[in-house]
């Protein structure tokens, strides 16, 4: 989870530059968005280069067809979006050469421990429970509550980035988070969300 420099409305200005053909406005987006990017497409895709391919391939992309895709409402959102789309037709169409089928995989996230910083030495049994029970969450809970938690976006941008509707992003959250409820340790696992970010 990185720490934003750049506002909302920062980043809308800075993609309102880049329209415009302001090759620094757009570095700024890249920066701004890189590190979130990369992070959320190697949860995907489960490998480093490929990861840091799809994400550099991304900016590639939207940067030439900026004038075609116009203004932005939210930036953040539109490029956690396009990555997603992207990586999931990859994933398509390299299934559909392997296995000559429609079956379209849907990408997993794990949760590794490094993830849940935990300054406490007795939490550390707890930290491994929690990784344990997240990794145990379905794919859809996993990747609500990276996006939720871990990239810091709110759940009208989750269902934006997902295609999914705002209830199902509530929906998902509820059982997950209910899942660590039942284990009693949603309060920790808040807490050190909480530890992480300061």
């Amino acid at each position: 989870m990185g720490i934003s420099s750049l506002n909302t409305d920062q980043l809308e200005e800075s993609w309102q530059k880049s329209l415009e053909g302001d090759t620094e406005a757009f570095h700024r987006i890249h920066r701004e968005l890189f590190q979130g990017l990369f992070n959320y497409s190697l949860k995907l895709l489960e490998d480093n280069a490929l990861a840091g391919d799809a994400v550099q391939e991304l900016f590639i992309k939207i940067w030439i067809k900026r004038s075609s895709i116009g203004g932005l409402r939210n930036v953040k959102s539109y490029f956690f979006t396009a990555l997603r789309r992207q990586i999931l037709n990859q994933l398509r169409n390299l299934r559909l050469r392997e296995l000559k089928i429609g079956d379209i995989p849907q990408p997993d996230i794990d949760f590794s421990p490094e993830e849940i910083v935990i300054r406490k030495e007795e939490y550390g049994s707890l930290q491994g429970r929690i990784v344990e029970l997240l990794n145990e969450l379905p794919q859809r809970q996993k990747e609500v509550i990276y996006l939720h938690y871990f990239e810091n976006m709110d759940y009208t941008q989750i269902a934006e980035v997902m295609g999914i509707r705002y209830q199902s992003v509530l929906n998902l959250t509820q059982k997950a988070l209910q899942k660590l409820r039942s284990a009693n340790l949603l309060t920790i696992f808040l807490l050190l969300l909480l530890e992480k970010t300061r």
